[in-house]
């Protein structure tokens, strides 16, 4: 799961940034590009770890959010991770289930609109030092290399956060792209760097 997440993230933050710039070039009269992520923040934005993402709370079913997003969603079922993730696109919102109980494993938000922010003030694209300010050196650290990014959760609060880690990036190194919840408590990553 984890390897699909860095991967989409990475990926929706790379063509954010060139569909922002091409924007005006792609949309021809009465056509409607696809939205950048979390154009549409849901309810007050705000991210409560181990509890909620906006109106979502982690004691929801899969149904209940459906409920409170609507269901223009992307759904894809990873085997070999076996998880399933529902993508919001427009409101920026991920939802990864284990593929076998249908539990919620994580609820995050992400993009580059900084809408999203947890309750201690942490928004999307802060640096990731305000977010260690704020919540302590007391979490763990993954990172994938390959897809240029670091997962670090905070197992007690059941809170994590996706850090670009790609020097290419200049602007984004080191910025937040992903902040979300999970039941606290130990939350291995599903695939390992």
């Amino acid at each position: 799961m984890l390897f699909l997440e860095v991967m989409r993230v990475r990926a929706a933050l790379l063509s954010l940034l060139l569909i922002v710039s091409a924007l005006p070039v792609w949309a021809g009269p009465g056509e409607r590009p696809e939205p950048s992520p979390g154009v549409l923040v849901l309810g007050d934005g705000v991210i409560v770890p181990g509890q909620r993402v906006g109106p979502l709370r982690l004691a929801m079913t899969v149904n209940q959010i459906i409920d409170a997003i609507g269901t223009v969603y992307k759904r894809e079922e990873f085997k070999e991770e076996k998880i399933i993730l529902y993508e919001w696109r427009a409101e920026g919102i991920w939802l990864s289930l284990n593929a076998q109980t249908k539990a919620t494993r994580v609820i995050s938000a992400f993009g580059a609109n900084g809408k999203y922010l947890t309750d201690k003030g942490v928004r999307l694209l802060d640096r990731f030092t305000k977010a260690e300010e704020v919540y302590g050196k007391t979490y763990k650290r993954w990172e994938y290399p390959k897809e240029k990014v670091i997962l670090i959760r905070y197992p007690a609060l059941g809170l994590q956060f996706g850090v670009v880690n790609d020097p290419s990036q200049t602007v984004l190194i080191g910025r937040i792209f992903q902040i979300g919840i999970f039941k606290p408590g130990d939350l291995p990553p599903v695939r390992q760097p």
